[in-house]
């Protein structure tokens, strides 16, 4: 269990660990090995180059938090909510962020590399260049997203809300697409392969024979 860091305003029992509350808090190029901070709050924090390794923040909420050039392995961060957050260069592998949301964040460019972000909401995010790759993407949300010139490299994408989302020039080579649908979405210049073709044929209505 982690150290209640001397940033901390308030503490209190949440289950067997802590719920905290943490302002302005300097992490600047701090690395966390298998720390638990799940159910906390993190508000105008620094987290520049932070490095964790199988850290746990499962359920926090984080509100004008810097996550620029971080780099965050086989960590949890389920259930959050990141709220006016830059993730200017992050680097997410092998993590889990089931359920997250992102909210009026910077995410450009972002990268991802295995995990699970199923259920995630990325409604309305600026997602430019992020490359993703062997990502779990089940029933995530993209309604409104930016993904031009975006990578979604063998990622599962079954049951993604697409609504809106810009895709021009996307790369969608070996992905799952699911039952795919289409409308509003902007296409132009997307790379996809011959099973993803035919996904998005059917989906706009034509009958291959």
């Amino acid at each position: 269990m982690a150290a209640v860091p001397s940033t901390a305003e308030e503490a209190k029992p949440f289950g067997s660990i802590f719920t905290m509350m943490i302002s302005g808090g300097d992490w600047y190029g701090k690395a966390l090995d298998r720390e638990d901070y799940a159910g906390s709050q993190f508000v105008d924090c620094d987290f520049t180059e932070l490095q964790t390794t199988g850290s746990t923040f499962s359920k926090c909420v984080f509100r004008n938090v810097k996550f620029n050039v971080s780099t965050h392995t086989d960590g949890a961060f389920d259930g959050c909510r990141f709220e006016s957050c830059s993730f200017f260069d992050s680097t997410f592998i092998g993590c889990r962020l089931t359920g997250s949301t992102f909210v009026n964040s910077t995410l450009v460019p972002l990268k991802v590399s295995a995990g699970n972000w199923s259920y995630v909401s990325f409604v309305r995010a600026d997602l430019t260049s992020a490359e993703f790759s062997d990502v779990v993407l089940t029933e995530a949300d993209f309604t409104g997203a930016n993904l031009t010139k975006a990578a979604l490299r063998n990622c599962r994408l079954s049951n993604v809300e697409w609504g809106g989302a810009r895709l021009r020039d996307a790369d969608l080579r070996g992905s799952e697409l699911g039952e795919l649908s289409m409308d509003n979405v902007q296409l132009r210049g997307a790379v996809i392969d011959v099973a993803q073709a035919m996904t998005i044929a059917e989906a706009l209505g034509a009958v291959i024979q």
